[in-house]
This record gives C-alpha cells, sequence and structure tokens, in this order.
C-alpha cells in the first residue's frame, strides 16, 4: 500500500536570506547610533538654535543669557553683541555637524545672513551649572 507524504517540504536558508538579515541588522545598528547622537547632542542644539534666533532677532539680551560667564566679560553688556555680529546677523541656519567631546559641545552649519549672504557658522558650547552656554562664535 502506497502512502501519500503529506509533510511539508523543509525549508532551506539560502544566501540572500543571510545577506538579508545583516543588511537589516546593519540598518539597524546605524539608525540606533544616528538615534543616540541626536539624543546626546539635543540640548546643544536647542541652544544653539535659541542663540541663533536671538541674534536674528536683534533681541542681544537673551543671546547674552545663552553666552558663558567668559564670553560675557568679553562683551561686556548684551549690546557688545551688536558690534561683534555686524553684517553677520542670521536670517537662517542648518546645523550639519554637532558634537560633545570632554564637556564642551561644538555644532557647525550653514547660515544665511540678512543681507541674503551665504556663509558657516559654527558654535562652541560648555556646560555651566548644569547649562549648556555658547563659548565662542564664529562667522565667514
Amino acid at each position: 500500500m502506497d502512502t501519500l507524504d503529506t509533510t511539508a517540504p523543509k525549508r532551506r536558508w539560502r544566501v540572500w536570506h543571510f545577506i538579508l538579515i545583516g543588511v537589516v541588522a546593519v540598518a539597524a545598528l546605524a539608525a540606533g547610533i544616528v538615534i543616540l547622537v541626536f539624543s546626546l547632542t539635543g540640548p546643544v542644539v536647542a541652544v544653539a538654535d535659541t542663540f541663533m534666533g536671538a541674534l536674528r532677532d536683534s533681541d542681544y539680551g537673551r543671546a547674552f543669557s545663552q553666552s558663558a560667564p567668559a564670553l560675557q566679560r568679553e562683551l561686556g553688556t548684551a549690546e557688545g553683541y551688536r558690534s561683534g555680529i555686524g553684517p553677520y546677523r542670521p536670517a537662517s541656519w542648518s546645523w550639519s555637524q554637532r558634537s560633545i567631546r570632554n564637556g564642551v559641545g561644538r555644532v557647525s552649519g550653514s547660515v544665511t545672513y540678512q543681507n541674503g549672504a551665504n556663509g558657516s557658522v559654527q558654535l562652541t558650547m560648555r556646560q555651566t551649572d548644569d547649562d549648556w552656554r555658547v563659548e565662542g562664535y564664529s562667522f565667514n
């Protein structure tokens, strides 16, 4: 008597299965690293955006309050930003690099000035009393 084999055929792992699993794993790892970097540097970027927004709006008092004590001493008063910024008052900006290393945060990117010219910007920040403060800035 013949019996009919009703068991399902065994599935075999092909090379492309392993390649697909590897690609998915690498993509997940890369996404995790990007999320980690953005979450760790988020406070630095927030201060940078507040600082740049204050300069854009000519709110030099707010920019001064975001400055580290050493920069405040160098500027003297909030109005020190008016002469220091001059034609470099930003209209819009975007950050392309961000980092925190040894308690120093840095962001850099591109900026469009009020006069329509384009350039680059870099801000250096240091954590002071649990708050990040702008320690230095460079526009060109």
